[in-house]
């Protein structure tokens, strides 16, 4: 997967062909990033929100909204050319990617990410420095250190998973008769909700950081989830994980920890499993070292080592830590068009 200048007319791909092409490293550095902005506070000063489902002019919206008109239209043509807004004449609507996924009711709503992009980009400030020191930004202590701000991030986290959450869920294998799962590191908690909502009676408890927490019981109630979650803050490389779990899923979280933390994780989540029951690692790979490098996939994992100092790892990754913890019937899960996007799922089981 890539990002490139895409030629509209002639004059374009002539132009692309030209000496001008030279100009692309400055154009990479400066367009992309005010497209980026400009989806930002199309979220942020709400004039997504305000477009809603109806046509309006530039004038009208930043009238609705106190701001300065001139700069409403020159951000508005910004969004046209970006996909999130169209243009008839003088009147302005949101396309259906927008209004499927930026506005209050959207039935696959990112809003939560547009709020996240900011600490993002704060946070990329360090990305020389890092570099440099192998040190990550520290995302959780530096970044997240207000109650506001972790809510944002569970908020932005949540909305991924709405989408994800139902396909991971059909996917996990849980034991007959299962009644209790642990969910590691599993913030909102939708997605142990799903699954043990697969495998009734099942309860799922998110063992998570305190920060987490704080601000995920109400967002497991806003979902509607909250019968069947409930949430334990601790650490799961250093605090009680509790006892006689049926399940456990690891969803999004080994790429914030080393090689060594999740060898221990798993060693340590064997302790307190019951017979036959199931491990499951859900999370993002890199491209293999013998694989063409994809922009998506290498980005996130570039992300990670940004966030935590860590990095992705691969289901052979994965697999050869649960043979080092003794577990059984280790295999890679199949999950269609998600494999598109990096996303692996392997599963093991205690003996």
């Amino acid at each position: 997967m890539k990002y490139q200048l895409t030629a509209e007319n002639q004059a374009e791909e002539d132009m692309l062909k030209s000496e001008f092409a030279a100009f692309k490293p400055s154009i990479d550095v400066s367009i992309p990033l005010i497209q980026t902005r400009a989806i930002m506070a199309g979220d942020r000063l709400g004039l997504f929100k305000a477009i809603g489902n109806e046509s309006h002019t530039a004038t009208q919206i930043a009238r609705t909204l106190s701001l300065d008109a001139r700069g409403v239209e020159l951000m508005l043509r910004v969004l046209v050319s970006a996909g999130y807004v169209n243009l008839d004449g003088d009147q302005y609507s949101v396309t259906e990617l927008t209004r499927n996924t930026l506005l209050p009711d959207s039935p696959a709503r990112l809003t939560g990410q547009m709020a996240y992009a900011y600490i993002r980009w704060s946070l990329l400030d360090s990305f020389e420095e890092v570099m440099k020191t192998g040190k990550g930004a520290d995302l959780y202590r530096k970044h997240l250190r207000t109650p506001e701000k972790w809510a944002i991030y569970q908020q932005a986290m949540l909305d991924i998973a709405r989408t994800v959450a139902p396909g991971v869920a059909a996917a996990v294998p849980v034991k007959p008769d299962a009644r209790k799962m642990i969910d590691i590191g599993g913030a909102h908690g939708l997605y142990g909700a799903l699954i043990c909502r697969r495998n009734p009676p099942m309860q799922s408890v998110v063992l998570d950081l305190p920060g987490a927490v704080e601000s995920s019981r109400e967002l497991a109630r806003s979902e509607g989830i909250d019968d069947v979650v409930s949430f334990r803050p601790g650490s799961a490389l250093e605090d009680d994980l509790g006892q006689d779990y049926d399940a456990a899923f690891i969803g999004g979280v080994i790429h914030h920890f080393t090689t060594a933390q999740n060898q221990a994780l798993l060693r340590r989540l064997r302790g307190v499993l019951t017979t036959n029951s199931t491990v499951t690692i859900f999370d993002v790979s890199p491209s293999e070292p013998d694989e063409n490098p994809d922009l998506f996939r290498d980005a996130f994992s570039l992300l990670f080592y940004m966030n935590t100092g860590t990095q992705s790892y691969t289901p052979s990754d994965c697999i050869a830590w649960m043979k080092s913890a003794d577990l059984a019937d280790i295999a890679e899960v199949e999950l269609g068009s998600m494999s598109g996007m990096g996303h692996f799922m392997v599963t093991a089981r205690v003996q």
